[in-house]
């Protein structure tokens, strides 16, 4: 990411994750689950044709937009069906992450492997959970981790679910997998810088009036004095 390269990381309740995984993640102020075998179970979001016992099939809407004044590049309507996932837990205040999937409010983590039935120490719960999270650098590199590398499987984009409410309906999986991939390696949500200037704070260029070399001795410089006011301006070619 140093490099500019971009990472999908995909992760499955499956098998066990990687304490490295683990240790990795937290670097990025994403938290996983203590019990590397966890899960995400929902008792009333679960698809009855596959996980009609275990609960670990989460029918999932599709993600809308973060936020009102971002743009929705994960738009593709319907149910995404999220098989095994192991969930995440992102901190407060890191502004370069992050949620483009989150689990339903009445999902949480399980660990299947313990003898016990019962959740005594609840490692998340609801929205609290994020089955997929976006990090992104100030280079602009990106990490998508991918709490369900299952979600991926072919049979999983042509499925035929089934939810509690008993309505059958085709999955979402191939159009989200498209836009996930996309975004995930910059083919999407991207801003093309066009021109950047910069020079002395000075005349016009206080106002924010377009920059021209007629109004400061120099224009882009290499070198400032510690304490100069500079103005810049950065005009995007095109967002795609």
């Amino acid at each position: 990411m140093n490099k500019n390269g971009n990472i999908l990381l995909a992760l499955s309740g499956e098998g066990s994750t990687p304490s490295s995984v683990s240790s990795l993640l937290l670097e990025f102020d994403i938290a996983l689950p203590a019990e590397r075998t966890s899960v995400v179970v929902d008792h009333f979001s679960y698809d009855k044709v596959s996980a009609s016992d275990k609960h670990d099939v989460l029918l999932v809407p599709a993600p809308k937009a973060y936020r009102p004044d971002v743009r929705d590049y994960f738009a593709v309507g319907g149910t995404i069906a999220v098989p095994r996932a192991v969930g995440q837990t992102l901190g407060n205040a890191n502004p370069h992450l992050a949620p483009i999937l989150r689990a339903p409010s009445t999902a949480y983590s399980y660990n299947p492997k313990e003898e016990s039935g019962s959740v005594e120490d609840l490692f998340a719960a609801g929205s609290q959970l994020s089955l997929i999270t976006a990090f992104q650098a100030r280079n602009s590199a990106r990490l998508t981790v991918l709490g369900s590398a299952e979600m991926l499987e072919d049979k999983w984009f042509a499925a035929k679910i089934k939810s509690v409410a008993g309505a059958d309906s085709p999955t979402s999986n191939k159009a989200f997998a498209e836009k996930l991939s996309q975004w995930a390696f910059q083919e999407i949500g991207v801003v093309k810088v066009g021109r950047v200037q910069h020079q002395l704070n000075e005349g016009k260029a206080a106002s924010g009036a377009n920059l021209s070399v007629s109004e400061s001795p120099e224009l882009n410089p290499t070198i400032y004095r510690i304490k100069n006011d500079v103005v810049c301006a950065v005009s995007p070619e095109s967002l795609y």
